[in-house]
């Protein structure tokens, strides 16, 4: 799986794709919940584990750029 989920982070378009189609589908929902006159507290919280999720992606499997630090004093 963590392969996977590599090739899927380092898919910009796709991971891009995916992410903004789950907030559109909880958007929706929101949207028909509000209408009807349901409950939405549910709603925030969906939202943030969407969001938190890609950020555990981006930690998990974000390339590291490293900067190799020189001394110019020396």
């Amino acid at each position: 799986m963590t392969n996977f989920l590599n090739q899927f982070y380092n898919d910009e378009h796709t991971r891009e794709a995916v992410k903004a189609f789950f907030l559109e589908q909880l958007d929706k929902l929101a949207l028909e919940k509000v209408y009807s006159g349901e409950e939405t507290t549910g709603i925030k919280d969906a939202k943030e584990t969407i969001e938190r999720a890609f950020i555990e992606l981006k930690e998990l499997y974000g390339k590291d750029i490293k900067i190799n630090s020189v001394n110019q004093a020396r």
